[in-house]
């Protein structure tokens, strides 16, 4: 027994030590936001847009938004676990996270020692949860499948320089990953137009043929494209072609324009939390730390899939603080470096810190100002006495999945109502809309107040107008920064 038990220690050796550590503190990092409701606005519309796909909804037809079908689908797996779905989804973000740090120390670790990449890795868990990626937004799915591509040309074609089949096979691989991913979010274009180029070049390197890198260009593109083609496919054939055409592609050229000052508050917000990953890149060039021939080489790829990274968040905007998301699994694995000076990891420990505090006080701040579980429960005791239709203006699109929904619009995310900057990009007019739901007279009307800002003020004085006529306020619930109030229909049983 004794020997058999000192053999299964020494199985383990110091790097998976260190991943089990990795996991530990992936949980722990998120522990503090597990089963909440009320994270985000989005994670609460995804979920109830999965819940309405099981019941025979489709996407961009029944129910508008312009976010790609993937998503929505993944959150219909998790709303198979039927009560215990928000603790699904947010179970599978953070196995997701976990996978992804995996990845991010295991290529670290190529510019750095395994306990450097093993700090980079916690970087990478910590900054998610200083931009609002405590939850299941999007990119904390899709930067796994990112950086598993990423990893396949990293392992296959920068550290083994791979023969032709090698990459050819690789990039097979590495275009329906991508593919794949970009059916989660558009964004993903970038990384992927990098990945396709990068392995063109080295795929040229090792041909000198430009007939063998057209033929091969024109695959992987085809592949990549394929899993949206098929998507268009589909529902051209069922008739809905231009549905999803607008819905997915020109809709967004038709959003407005945000308040400037907002815009620029949203980039310095951004630039406070990469800035300091981003230095690593001259830091790591200025004093070469060393490096073989090797790992600058392996250190030139993470630089340009950063900038890939970087050039999808410029061309996006600035419009929300998670959108700098996608930015932290190629700043953190470029930031391993620091650990190769004494200098570097002293900031790389004071880094780590900082990053991990302010992440759980982050956490506690949404909390405070979105909600939480009791606040979730509370509202939806006081919708429960009374069966009713329930319209939300300005709140999360999670109590529609919990509460009475009735198909009053094909718009139910609130932010197509009470945003003034997709007032003309939706595919309808958000005050003929509200004015059409108020006829319905929904038994409950959920509204944030005061107004936010950036808020289409006529949409609310119109809601007002129906409000004071025909509606009180049953509850409410004071927030750091707002309130949350659910109105019910004058006349209604009390």
């Amino acid at each position: 027994m004794r020997s058999y038990l000192k053999n299964f220690i020494s199985s383990f050796n110091y790097v998976s030590i260190l991943y089990v550590f990795l996991w530990s503190f992936c949980i722990a990092s998120r522990f503090a936001s597990l089963g909440n409701p009320l994270i985000d606005v989005d994670e609460g519309f995804y979920l109830f847009v999965g819940g309405q796909i099981l019941k025979g909804a489709v996407p961009f037809v029944d129910i508008w938004d312009r976010k790609p079908i993937g998503l929505f689908l993944l959150y219909s797996f998790f709303h198979l676990f039927g009560p215990y779905r928000i603790l699904a989804y947010q179970i599978g973000a953070t196995l997701c996270v976990g996978f992804t740090s995996m990845i991010v120390m295991k290529m670290a670790m190529a510019i750095s020692s395994p306990f450097g990449a093993f700090l980079a890795a916690l970087l990478y868990i910590s900054c998610l949860n200083i931009a609002g990626g405590e939850g299941g937004q999007s990119p904390v799915f899709y930067n796994l499948l990112v950086a598993f591509s990423m990893y396949l040309i990293f392992k296959n074609v920068v550290e083994k320089k791979g023969r032709q089949p090698d990459i050819q096979k690789t990039a097979y691989a590495v275009m329906l990953i991508m593919g794949i991913s970009i059916q989660i979010k558009y964004t993903t274009l970038f990384e992927g137009i990098f990945s396709g180029l990068f392995l063109l070049f080295a795929l040229y390197q090792k041909t000198k043929s430009i007939r063998v890198l057209s033929l091969q260009a024109v695959i992987w593109i085809c592949i990549a494209c394929l899993p949206t083609i098929g998507v268009a496919v589909v529902y051209m054939m069922a008739g809905h072609g231009q549905e999803w055409w607008f819905a997915n592609i020109a809709s967004i050229f038709h959003r407005g324009q945000r308040n400037h000052a907002l815009v620029r508050h949203q980039a310095a917000k951004m630039l406070e939390f990469t800035l300091p990953l981003l230095v690593s890149i001259p830091f790591r060039r200025i004093f070469c730390l060393g490096m073989t021939k090797q790992q600058k080489l392996c250190g030139r790829f993470f630089d340009l899939w950063t900038f890939s990274a970087l050039s999808g968040v410029a061309v996006f905007g600035s419009w929300y603080t998670h959108y700098a998301l996608p930015l932290f699994t190629p700043l953190t694995i470029v930031s391993a470096a620091y650990w190769n000076r004494s200098a570097g990891k002293i900031w790389m420990l004071l880094l780590l810190g900082y990053m991990t505090f302010k992440g759980q006080t982050t956490i506690i701040k949404h909390q405070n100002s979105r909600g939480n579980k009791i606040v979730f429960q509370n509202i939806l005791s006081s919708m429960s006495k009374n069966k009713g239709c329930l319209f939300i203006y300005s709140g999360s699109p999670i109590f529609y999945d919990f509460a009475n929904f009735c198909k009053m619009t094909t718009h139910p995310f609130p932010g197509h109502f009470h945003e003034y900057i997709e007032r003309n990009s939706t595919g309808m007019d958000p005050l003929i809309e509200t004015q059409h739901i108020l006829s319905q007279k929904p038994m409950y009307i959920l509204s944030r107040e005061p107004a936010i800002e950036g808020e289409n003020m006529q949409v609310r004085q119109l809601l007002y107008q129906s409000l004071s006529s025909y509606y009180y306020p049953a509850y409410r619930v004071a927030l750091k920064d707002n309130s949350i109030v659910v109105y019910k229909l004058t006349g209604s049983p009390k």
